[in-house]
């Protein structure tokens, strides 16, 4: 036993050694032990279809011989019914005369069905053989049936005249010799088959024994190589964890100061509303208004001396009064100054409350009690993500109710916002649909989520998810 481990062992080595040298890996061992597995089932499953083959026509050559030897027995039966029939004029012989020769065609039919057979068609010499005998079975059968059908007729001279004329006798004779022709040959065919079934099982048996031995030093090597890539893959593993912890870290790092980058660039945009809408109240405003005192002041002395003019001066100051309307909306979309003044919560209410009286929707809002304690932009973010979505659901919605519901936890900030609109295609958003993708920019840069949900008759839904960014300290 440790003489068959130690060759195993040098074997083993050999064939790693050989594996090294053509640059072999654990796949290209894997794959040769995989396909030799193939291979040996598939031999295997030849040898053992090729053997049943074998089997299975000698199994054929044997029944071929009963059948035949049968035949020879029937013929001898029916030719003593016929000839003691002859002899006797005794009905009692046509019965187990009609019974042989009915068995005699039966078994013929059975020969024709073996010697069709594949194995047995292309081996002519048998094929030759048995053609002649039967042509033989068949003239003695006639001859017989000759006679039994004179004397039946009560021609028993008739019958005896064929009988004398030993055709029958030489068919039998003729009979015989086929038989030990066709039964040597079929016996010498039997002998070279067994022989061919005999090498193939000993193959069978050598290649059972070979192949799993092979297979098994395969499987072997294939495990000791993958120990040592596993090994290699571990100390590998660790590496690549520490330095994935590493890249992690990194983009974290990298992610919040985007964030944070996105939020200072919204927060300067935000400045930058916030001076305009100022500068626009201020100076516009004061201008504007200036105007308009003057031009009462100009109808007030004109209106009786200059009626027409005082009309048109009264159509100037109706204009002024909705470019001054026009200016307090420009400024209000620009830097809703009521944030800074009563808070968000306040804000979004009086934003909601006039957007509903204007459309006359049905209104389902849910808001915190309480001010959140957020980030100031954060705070014109969600008022704008609002304020957009109104705008949406004027224009294009048709809705009859809208639902509002802002709710928060320590880590983030929910909003959504529902209608029973006409709704639309998902697919036909493009990016000229510049409200949605602002708000959908807006809140994605800051590490938040925007997600739309809508079909055609059933209305729009709008979710986001925002970070709990906390008031900046003083």
């Amino acid at each position: 036993m440790n003489k068959v481990r130690t060759h195993l062992i040098a074997m083993l080595d050999r064939l790693e050694r050989v594996s090294d040298t053509f640059g072999g890996n654990t796949v290209a061992l894997l794959t040769v032990s995989l396909l030799l597995a193939a291979a040996m089932l598939v031999v295997n499953d030849r040898f053992i279809v090729n053997t049943r083959q074998k089997t299975d026509v000698l199994t054929m050559l044997d029944q071929l011989l009963i059948e035949t030897w049968k035949i020879q027995s029937n013929l001898a039966v029916a030719e003593s019914s016929q000839r003691g029939y002859l002899l006797t004029r005794s009905d009692n012989y046509f019965e187990p005369y009609d019974e042989a020769t009915g068995q005699i065609s039966e078994q013929l039919q059975n020969i024709n069905t073996l010697l069709n057979h594949t194995n047995l068609v292309k081996h002519a010499e048998i094929q030759n053989t048995m053609s002649e005998l039967m042509g033989s079975i068949a003239k003695k059968s006639a001859e017989m049936s000759v006679t039994i059908d004179f004397a039946k007729k009560r021609q028993f001279d008739k019958a005896l005249a064929v009988v004398r004329l030993d055709s029958g006798i030489k068919e039998s004779r003729n009979i015989e010799l086929l038989s030990r022709r066709f039964e040597q040959q079929v016996l010498n065919y039997r002998v070279e088959l067994e022989d061919t079934r005999n090498t193939m099982r000993r193959m069978m048996r050598w290649f059972v024994m070979a192949c799993p031995l092979i297979f098994v030093s395969l499987v072997v090597l294939v495990i000791r190589r993958l120990l040592r890539e596993l090994a290699e893959k571990a100390n590998l593993y660790v590496r690549l964890t520490d330095e994935n912890a590493e890249y992690e870290r990194n983009i974290q790092g990298l992610t919040t100061s985007l964030q944070r980058q996105a939020l200072q660039a919204q927060t300067n945009i935000e400045r930058e509303r916030y001076q305009l809408s100022r500068e626009l109240h201020d100076e516009l405003g004061s201008l504007l208004t200036a105007i308009k005192m003057d031009i009462s002041w100009a109808i007030k002395h004109l209106k009786d001396d200059m009626p027409q003019v005082t009309e048109k001066l009264k159509k100037t100051n109706q204009y002024l009064d909705r470019s001054i309307n026009f200016k307090r909306e420009i400024v209000q979309n620009l830097h809703p100054s009521m944030i800074k003044s009563f808070g968000l919560i306040a804000s979004l209410q009086n934003l909601v409350d006039e957007a509903a009286a204007r459309n006359h929707w049905q209104l389902d809002v849910i808001m915190p009690e309480r001010e959140m304690l957020i980030n100031e932009t954060l705070s014109l973010i969600i008022y704008r993500l609002v304020q957009e979505s109104l705008n949406n659901c004027s224009k294009y919605a048709k809705a009859s109710q809208v639902t509002i519901h802002l709710i928060h936890d320590e880590q983030n900030i929910k909003l959504e916002i529902v209608d029973d609109g006409i709704g639309f295609e998902l697919g036909n958003l493009t990016t000229s649909n510049t409200g949605i993708s602002g708000m959908r920019n807006r809140v994605e840069s800051i590490g938040g989520h925007y997600e739309v949900s809508s079909a055609p008759g059933e209305g729009t839904s709008t979710r986001v998810l925002l970070p709990f960014l906390k008031v900046d300290p003083a």
